[in-house]
């Protein structure tokens, strides 16, 4: 259709000249049929012709026969206009943007209407239509990353622990109060999503290297079909060759290793310590030969994890301690042969402060203490081993003495001790297997009736990675918790995912 327009445009277009240009000869053809008429009605006067007359005869007729011969060079370039024409739109109907429906005649009218209007509002058009580049979105020297990975995890139980999801300790099956049921669950919380952030350098801080993150999963309420998000991490970093700050949310300075058992709670109140909070960090990382040297130091947030309020005034009380919590770490890591081969041990140590506005069993100032042995030894490419200990009073809020921070009715923080071992032995390139222990032990004079006076777990991570950024796990735990004067809660856990990298 597009094609039989084109030509009867240019049909039109081409008429008028042609017209135009065959009038005249025909007109002087009619001017010398009269002028012959003319010629023989009147002898006498043709007889009076001179020879000049007779020579403006002859020019005429030279004119006449140029016209003809300008008529037929107009004829023949209109001819071969038209044939180029034809060969234009027979490529154009073989294109692949022609056998878009909407290549229509109105389509066509606006392209037209565009080139007229000259380049200016063709290159403005042009650039509306263009997508947005990152450039436009961040500024000049920065630069993010994506990462994450998409999950779901199904959870049985012999025994019905606090929560299947995110578990801390077995329920007592004594009928006072508790069930010997079981439970199952399946859910995606634990799929992340995370951005690394990558920003300039600052010369004036001696070239010092900017840089962030923010972490994110779906671990914190909600139904199953409305989950709600739950930030991991978000902090900014300052970072130079040896010294670097840290200002956010992330992992506390004590207890930086973690089982790799129990993906979710990471066994919390059963013998790892350590958990994220706000905080504002300074790190010192020199190098000493081949090995390099850890000290650091930060203050954050008391009450992050436990929001312990003892006299329910709306107020944390480590909040209303008006100070906040210390935390520092002394290590030491080397690489033995390959580079991902690294021996590490440290010593890292909290000290908080909690206030009361009323007096509780005679007190209104508390305190929060903790120290931390942790080390990571490879033996070699396929085995290596991992853990931590500790000790410490009112550990609640650092994930401690079973999750019990202060016995209320004799005004004691409560006491404790524990800690985990674990051996990753990587079996084959597509099998590693993680069998371990943690336990967490309360002092038992501290802890009230219907507390709990021990917690632990033995267990065995499992990892299948058939490639392809794709990680199957089966995880087992044989998990105990004692309480003062009831029964003990027993569950043997299995724990499946299915987890893809990204």
């Amino acid at each position: 259709m597009k094609r039989t327009s084109l030509l009867i445009s240019v049909l039109f277009i081409s008429a008028p000249l042609m017209t135009t240009s065959a009038q005249t000869p025909k007109q002087t053809s009619s001017t010398i049929i009269r002028s012959n008429m003319n010629a023989t009605s009147d002898s006498n006067a043709a007889k009076r012709f001179n020879a000049g007359e007779n020579a403006g005869a002859l020019n005429e007729t030279e004119v006449l026969k140029g016209r003809i011969e300008a008529l037929e060079n107009q004829n023949r370039t209109v001819l071969e206009t038209l044939a180029r024409l034809e060969a234009q739109l027979n490529a154009l109907n073989h294109s692949p943007t022609n056998d878009k429906p909407s290549l229509s005649r109105s389509a066509s009218q606006t392209t037209a209407t565009t080139e007229a209007k000259g380049p200016d509002s063709q290159t403005a058009a042009s650039s509306k239509n263009q997508p947005v580049s990152w450039g436009e979105i961040i500024g000049e020297g920065n630069k993010i990353k994506l990462y994450g990975f998409l999950r779901l995890d199904l959870l049985f139980d012999s025994q019905r622990p606090n929560n299947a999801q995110s578990i801390l300790f077995i329920t007592s099956p004594d009928p006072r109060i508790g069930t010997e049921n079981g439970n199952f669950t399946m859910h995606p919380r634990l799929t992340r999503l995370g951005i690394d952030w990558s920003g300039p350098q600052i010369a004036k801080l001696g070239d010092a290297k900017l840089s962030g993150k923010l972490e994110t999963d779906f671990q914190n309420g909600g139904t199953e079909s409305r989950q709600i998000i739950r930030i991991r991490h978000a902090y900014l970093r300052l970072g130079g060759k040896n010294f670097s700050v840290l200002g956010g949310q992330t992992w506390d300075l004590v207890s930086p290793l973690f089982p790799t058992v129990n993906s979710d709670t990471l066994q919390w109140n059963a013998g790892n310590v350590g958990d994220r909070r706000p905080q504002l960090r300074f790190t010192y990382e020199p190098h000493i030969g081949s090995g390099q040297i850890s000290l650091a130091g930060a203050v954050a947030l008391t009450g992050a994890i436990d929001s312990l309020d003892l006299d329910a005034n709306g107020v944390r009380d480590g909040e209303e301690s008006a100070r906040p919590q210390i935390q520092g770490r002394i290590g030491f890591s080397q690489t033995l042969g390959a580079k991902e081969r690294v021996m590490s041990f440290g010593i890292s140590g909290q000290y908080g402060y909690l206030k009361t506005a009323r007096a509780i069993a005679g007190r209104t100032d508390f305190r929060s203490q903790l120290v931390n042995l942790d080390f990571t030894l490879p033996i070699n490419n396929r085995f290596a081993f991992k853990g931590e200990g500790w000790w410490g009073r009112n550990m609640s809020d650092l994930r401690g003495s079973a999750g019990q921070g202060i016995n209320v009715l004799i005004g004691r923080e409560i006491r404790g001790r524990g800690g985990w071992f674990e051996i990753n032995a990587k079996i084959s390139r597509y099998l590693s297997i993680n069998p371990g222990f943690s336990t967490d032990d309360p002092i038992d004079a501290d802890i009230p009736i219907g507390g709990r006076t021990r917690n632990r777990a033995f267990f065995i991570a499992n990892r299948l990675t058939p490639g392809g950024n794709t990680v199957f796990g089966i995880d087992y735990l044989r998990w105990q918790t004692d309480f003062n004067g009831f029964l003990r809660g027993n569950d043997n856990r299995l724990n499946l995912f299915l987890q893809y990298n990204f």
